[in-house]
């Protein structure tokens, strides 16, 4: 066993040496992390007051602005084209044209809620049933004086009436007067859809009178809270669609795929890979949409189809036929809240298909500093 010796002075001024260069470079990281704190506590705090400017005024927190919205395209869809929405359209036009005399909100929430709606506005019964409808679009930047006026004009222009001549110059009181005059008298239908902020309902629900004519409003949000304001001052009746069933979505991803098939039928060496794609797309229409117009460019060749499912995830980043499915699913990202989106992409690091516990999803979280404690004030 080598025996100890005492070290040199030497061999003690090298290390007096070396722990001081260590301690001068620990002192730097430490400065540096204490720099990165602060200018991450600036990051947040502009985050904060994003968010509160959007809940404050939806015009001025946005900051991601779509130059075109790939939803509104399956609003026009012929009838031939669509699955499974024949129960909920019936149900919904039944729920529209009967029922109580009082003014009725409608909440559509789900999966399809706007081609529902469009639907339901278009139905000849429905249309017999109303002196007038309105069609209107909400958005997440809607300003309340321009949505009064596209209301009003919708409203004249259904009865094939010319909007009065001031309806551009009058203010947000001076509207709700002309509107409830117009409408005391009229069984009215009116839609907004993509409702965002809750806010929405204070603009119009003086507007919209109820003159216990069975007058109706149909409201298209994925916000919750919003079918919550509504049941302040209207009776309210919530619908939620769900996605598409495995054999529904099938049928819509052959009806696309093969639009040009007389018999629209997928050939037998290609159902079992139609079936998976189907369940990649977890009952989501409009991705059913797009990943059967991409496969009606492949025809039925098995091998091509084959080669797009081996590669589903390269080509949902990559191919301009796909680009509309990550639209939608950036206008459901971008409305988280600040303190949600890290918790969001953190499900990044897992892998495709992965089975997540909750618990263990929560203390990840935590431990990354993306939950925190709120702040408890004793009275």
């Amino acid at each position: 066993m080598p025996k100890w010796r005492r070290p040199t002075c030497l061999a003690t001024e090298k290390i007096t040496s070396l722990l001081r260069e260590d301690v001068e470079l620990l002192r730097g990281v430490h400065e540096e992390v204490e720099d990165i704190e602060i200018e991450l506590e600036f990051i947040t705090c502009f985050l904060k007051e994003a968010d509160a400017m959007a809940a404050r005024d939806p015009g001025s927190g946005n900051i991601v602005v779509a130059r075109r919205d790939p939803r509104v395209g399956m609003q026009f869809v012929h009838d031939n084209e669509l699955v499974g929405i024949d129960s909920p359209r019936n149900e919904l036009v039944h729920r529209l044209i009967s029922g109580p005399s009082v003014r009725t909100v409608v909440s559509l929430g789900g999966i399809g809620k706007t081609t529902l709606a469009r639907k339901v506005y278009e139905n000849k019964t429905v249309v017999q049933q109303f002196d007038c409808h309105a069609w209107v679009t909400v958005s997440q930047s809607f300003h309340a004086e321009e949505l009064l006026r596209t209301l009003l004009r919708c409203f004249y222009e259904a009865r094939k009436e010319s909007p009065p001549d001031s309806i551009g110059r009058i203010d947000e009181e001076e509207f709700i007067g002309k509107s409830r005059e117009y409408l005391h008298d009229k069984r009215y239908i009116a839609v907004f859809d993509d409702a965002w902020n809750q806010d929405f309902w204070h603009s119009i629900e003086h507007v919209l009178l109820d003159n216990n004519k069975g007058c109706r409003i149909i409201i298209t949000t994925r916000n919750a809270k919003v079918a919550e304001f509504c049941k302040k001052s209207s009776l309210i009746h919530v619908h939620n669609l769900r996605p598409l069933p495995l054999e529904l979505a099938r049928e819509l991803l052959h009806r696309t795929a093969f639009r040009f098939d007389p018999e629209k039928q997928c050939p037998p060496e290609s159902k079992d890979l139609s079936l998976d794609i189907v369940r990649r797309c977890q009952g989501l229409p409009l991705a059913t949409v797009d990943i059967g117009g991409l496969l009606s460019t492949k025809g039925k060749d098995v091998v091509q189809w084959k080669s797009l499912h081996n590669r589903f995830s390269a080509e949902f980043n990559g191919n301009p036929h796909l680009t509309d499915i990550k639209k939608i699913l950036s206008f459901s990202y971008h409305d988280l809240p600040h303190y949600l989106k890290s918790c969001f992409l953190s499900l990044g690091m897992f892998p495709e298909d992965y089975s997540i516990r909750c618990g263990r999803l929560f203390r990840l979280w935590v431990a990354e500093g993306f939950v925190k404690q709120k702040t408890r004030y004793k009275l």
